[in-house]
Protein backbone atom coordinates (compact mmCIF):
# COMPACT_ATOMS: atom_id res chain seq x y z
CA UNK A 1 0.00 0.00 0.00
CA UNK A 2 1.24 3.30 -0.98
CA UNK A 3 2.86 5.13 1.95
CA UNK A 4 0.93 8.91 3.12
CA UNK A 5 3.20 11.82 2.22
CA UNK A 6 4.52 13.86 5.05
CA UNK A 7 5.64 17.66 4.56
CA UNK A 8 7.88 19.00 7.28
CA UNK A 9 8.83 22.50 7.43
CA UNK A 10 10.79 23.38 10.55
CA UNK A 11 13.92 25.28 10.37
CA UNK A 12 15.94 23.82 13.01
CA UNK A 13 18.23 21.32 11.50
CA UNK A 14 18.00 18.68 14.78
CA UNK A 15 14.10 18.93 14.91
CA UNK A 16 13.84 18.47 11.27
CA UNK A 17 16.52 15.41 11.08
CA UNK A 18 14.79 13.68 13.98
CA UNK A 19 11.16 14.00 12.88
CA UNK A 20 12.13 13.01 9.14
CA UNK A 21 13.59 9.78 10.67
CA UNK A 22 11.15 9.16 12.58
CA UNK A 23 8.52 9.17 10.49
CA UNK A 24 10.26 7.79 7.61
CA UNK A 25 9.47 4.50 8.69
CA UNK A 26 5.86 5.24 8.28
CA UNK A 27 5.34 7.53 5.84
CA UNK A 28 7.17 9.05 2.79
CA UNK A 29 8.60 12.29 4.50
CA UNK A 30 9.28 15.71 2.23
CA UNK A 31 11.49 18.71 4.34
CA UNK A 32 11.49 22.42 4.16
CA UNK A 33 13.62 24.82 6.10
CA UNK A 34 11.46 27.83 5.58
CA UNK A 35 8.20 28.38 4.78
CA UNK A 36 8.67 29.75 1.01
CA UNK A 37 10.47 26.53 0.13
CA UNK A 38 7.50 24.87 2.11
CA UNK A 39 4.94 26.04 0.58
CA UNK A 40 6.43 25.61 -3.61
CA UNK A 41 6.38 21.85 -2.44
CA UNK A 42 3.12 21.79 -0.71
CA UNK A 43 1.51 23.31 -4.32
CA UNK A 44 3.89 20.84 -6.69
CA UNK A 45 4.64 17.33 -4.35
CA UNK A 46 0.89 17.25 -3.10
CA UNK A 47 1.79 16.16 0.32
CA UNK A 48 -1.08 14.44 2.74
CA UNK A 49 -0.28 16.27 5.71
CA UNK A 50 1.91 19.22 6.81
CA UNK A 51 3.66 19.63 9.84
CA UNK A 52 4.62 23.64 10.31
CA UNK A 53 6.76 25.44 12.99
CA UNK A 54 5.70 29.17 13.43
CA UNK A 55 8.72 30.57 14.31
CA UNK A 56 10.51 30.86 10.46
CA UNK A 57 13.11 32.53 8.56
CA UNK A 58 11.47 34.41 5.58
CA UNK A 59 8.13 33.60 6.50
CA UNK A 60 6.03 32.94 9.74
CA UNK A 61 4.44 29.56 10.09
CA UNK A 62 1.26 32.04 10.38
CA UNK A 63 1.76 33.26 7.24
CA UNK A 64 2.35 30.37 5.58
CA UNK A 65 -0.88 28.46 6.75
CA UNK A 66 -2.92 31.28 5.82
CA UNK A 67 -1.45 31.37 2.15
CA UNK A 68 -1.55 27.35 2.00
CA UNK A 69 -5.20 27.66 3.28
CA UNK A 70 -6.07 30.51 0.52
CA UNK A 71 -4.83 28.55 -2.34
CA UNK A 72 -6.94 26.14 -4.25
CA UNK A 73 -4.40 23.47 -4.88
CA UNK A 74 -3.58 23.22 -0.95
CA UNK A 75 -6.52 24.38 1.13
CA UNK A 76 -7.69 20.77 2.10
CA UNK A 77 -4.03 19.49 3.11
CA UNK A 78 -4.72 19.20 7.09
CA UNK A 79 -1.66 21.37 8.51
CA UNK A 80 -0.96 20.48 11.93
CA UNK A 81 1.60 23.16 13.78
CA UNK A 82 4.40 22.35 15.91
CA UNK A 83 5.93 24.93 17.64
CA UNK A 84 7.87 26.36 20.87
CA UNK A 85 4.94 28.93 21.41
CA UNK A 86 2.88 27.65 23.51
CA UNK A 87 0.73 30.25 25.40
CA UNK A 88 -3.12 30.34 24.66
CA UNK A 89 -2.96 33.18 22.68
CA UNK A 90 -0.46 32.07 20.28
CA UNK A 91 -2.65 28.56 19.97
CA UNK A 92 -5.48 30.64 19.54
CA UNK A 93 -4.00 32.58 16.18
CA UNK A 94 -2.63 29.20 14.69
CA UNK A 95 -6.06 27.40 14.67
CA UNK A 96 -7.22 31.27 13.73
CA UNK A 97 -5.43 30.86 10.58
CA UNK A 98 -6.14 28.08 9.49
CA UNK A 99 -4.51 24.97 11.52
CA UNK A 100 -6.34 21.71 11.88
CA UNK A 101 -3.90 21.14 14.82
CA UNK A 102 -1.65 22.46 17.52
CA UNK A 103 1.30 20.91 19.46
CA UNK A 104 3.20 22.97 21.47
CA UNK A 105 7.20 21.66 21.78
CA UNK A 106 8.49 19.67 23.27
CA UNK A 107 6.43 16.93 22.24
CA UNK A 108 5.81 13.36 22.78
CA UNK A 109 6.41 11.51 19.56
CA UNK A 110 3.53 9.02 20.15
CA UNK A 111 1.41 11.98 20.73
CA UNK A 112 2.24 13.31 17.50
CA UNK A 113 2.08 10.14 15.58
CA UNK A 114 -1.60 10.10 16.63
CA UNK A 115 -2.45 12.89 15.95
CA UNK A 116 -1.17 12.61 12.63
CA UNK A 117 -3.27 9.23 12.08
CA UNK A 118 -6.23 10.91 12.96
CA UNK A 119 -6.05 14.03 11.11
CA UNK A 120 -5.00 11.68 8.11
CA UNK A 121 -7.98 8.82 8.79
CA UNK A 122 -10.27 12.44 9.04
CA UNK A 123 -9.65 13.54 5.62
CA UNK A 124 -9.93 9.85 4.05
CA UNK A 125 -13.35 9.49 5.74
CA UNK A 126 -14.62 13.46 4.37
CA UNK A 127 -13.34 12.60 0.89
CA UNK A 128 -15.08 8.32 1.00
CA UNK A 129 -17.78 7.94 -1.64
CA UNK A 130 -20.46 6.79 -0.46
CA UNK A 131 -21.20 3.22 -0.13
CA UNK A 132 -24.42 1.71 -1.54
CA UNK A 133 -25.39 -2.07 -1.47
CA UNK A 134 -28.95 -2.62 -2.00
CA UNK A 135 -31.01 -0.91 0.51
CA UNK A 136 -27.89 -0.09 3.05
CA UNK A 137 -26.37 3.30 2.27
CA UNK A 138 -23.36 4.43 4.01
CA UNK A 139 -22.22 8.07 3.85
CA UNK A 140 -18.75 8.36 4.85
CA UNK A 141 -18.16 11.67 5.28
CA UNK A 142 -21.11 12.33 7.82
CA UNK A 143 -20.69 9.25 9.40
CA UNK A 144 -24.61 8.18 8.43
CA UNK A 145 -26.05 4.63 7.78
CA UNK A 146 -29.38 3.59 6.78
CA UNK A 147 -31.25 0.86 5.47
CA UNK A 148 -34.77 1.26 3.56
CA UNK A 149 -34.39 4.89 3.93
CA UNK A 150 -34.25 4.39 8.04
CA UNK A 151 -31.26 6.18 9.69
CA UNK A 152 -29.66 3.96 12.35
CA UNK A 153 -27.91 5.40 15.56
CA UNK A 154 -24.71 3.16 15.18
CA UNK A 155 -21.46 3.80 17.79
CA UNK A 156 -18.01 4.75 15.91
CA UNK A 157 -17.50 1.32 16.08
CA UNK A 158 -20.01 -0.38 14.72
CA UNK A 159 -20.46 1.93 12.04
CA UNK A 160 -16.17 1.38 10.96
CA UNK A 161 -17.43 -2.37 11.25
CA UNK A 162 -20.17 -2.20 8.78
CA UNK A 163 -18.56 0.07 6.59
CA UNK A 164 -15.35 -2.35 6.32
CA UNK A 165 -17.74 -5.18 5.47
CA UNK A 166 -19.98 -3.46 3.08
CA UNK A 167 -16.77 -1.92 1.00
CA UNK A 168 -16.12 -5.49 0.42
CA UNK A 169 -19.81 -7.00 0.11
CA UNK A 170 -19.49 -10.61 -1.21
CA UNK A 171 -16.30 -11.32 -0.19
CA UNK A 172 -15.37 -12.84 3.43
CA UNK A 173 -13.68 -10.21 5.50
CA UNK A 174 -11.56 -11.87 8.17
CA UNK A 175 -11.44 -10.87 12.00
CA UNK A 176 -8.16 -10.19 11.56
CA UNK A 177 -8.57 -7.85 8.74
CA UNK A 178 -11.94 -6.20 10.64
CA UNK A 179 -9.91 -5.76 13.80
CA UNK A 180 -6.33 -3.70 11.88
CA UNK A 181 -8.94 -1.56 9.54
CA UNK A 182 -11.14 -0.94 13.14
CA UNK A 183 -8.72 -1.00 15.70
CA UNK A 184 -5.73 0.30 13.76
CA UNK A 185 -2.84 0.53 16.19
CA UNK A 186 -4.83 -0.88 19.20
CA UNK A 187 -5.29 -4.26 17.34
CA UNK A 188 -3.20 -6.05 18.79
CA UNK A 189 -4.76 -5.32 22.50
CA UNK A 190 -8.29 -6.23 21.28
CA UNK A 191 -10.37 -9.31 21.71
CA UNK A 192 -10.98 -10.31 18.04
CA UNK A 193 -14.47 -11.67 20.09
CA UNK A 194 -15.09 -8.16 20.42
CA UNK A 195 -16.01 -8.15 16.80
CA UNK A 196 -19.16 -10.47 17.64
CA UNK A 197 -20.69 -8.40 20.50
CA UNK A 198 -20.75 -5.56 17.82
CA UNK A 199 -22.16 -7.37 15.00
CA UNK A 200 -24.74 -8.67 17.36
CA UNK A 201 -25.13 -5.07 18.29
CA UNK A 202 -25.62 -4.32 14.61
CA UNK A 203 -28.35 -6.95 13.87
CA UNK A 204 -30.60 -5.56 16.60
CA UNK A 205 -30.48 -1.94 15.35
CA UNK A 206 -30.61 -2.85 12.23
CA UNK A 207 -32.67 -6.19 11.83
CA UNK A 208 -32.24 -7.06 8.42
CA UNK A 209 -28.87 -7.40 8.69
CA UNK A 210 -29.31 -10.77 10.05
CA UNK A 211 -30.07 -11.89 6.65
CA UNK A 212 -27.02 -9.54 5.06
CA UNK A 213 -23.97 -9.82 7.44
CA UNK A 214 -23.06 -13.66 7.38
CA UNK A 215 -20.45 -15.32 10.31
CA UNK A 216 -17.98 -17.20 8.27
CA UNK A 217 -17.06 -19.96 10.91
CA UNK A 218 -13.23 -19.65 12.22
CA UNK A 219 -12.95 -17.02 9.48
CA UNK A 220 -14.41 -14.03 9.91
CA UNK A 221 -17.92 -12.11 8.13
CA UNK A 222 -19.30 -11.77 5.09
CA UNK A 223 -21.74 -9.19 3.88
CA UNK A 224 -24.27 -11.09 1.33
CA UNK A 225 -25.52 -8.88 -1.37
Amino acid sequence: MEKHRILIIEDNLDTRKFLEAMLSKDFEVITAENGVIGIDYARNRAPDLILLDIMLPILSGYDACSLLKKDEKTKRIPIIFLSAKNSIPDITQGLGVGADDYIPKPFDYKELLARIQTRLRKTMEATAQPIQVGDLKIDPANRVVSFADKVAQLTLTEFDILRCLAAKAGTVVSREDILKEVWRDDSGKTNDRTIDVHIRALRKKIPPLTKHVISIYSVGYKYEK
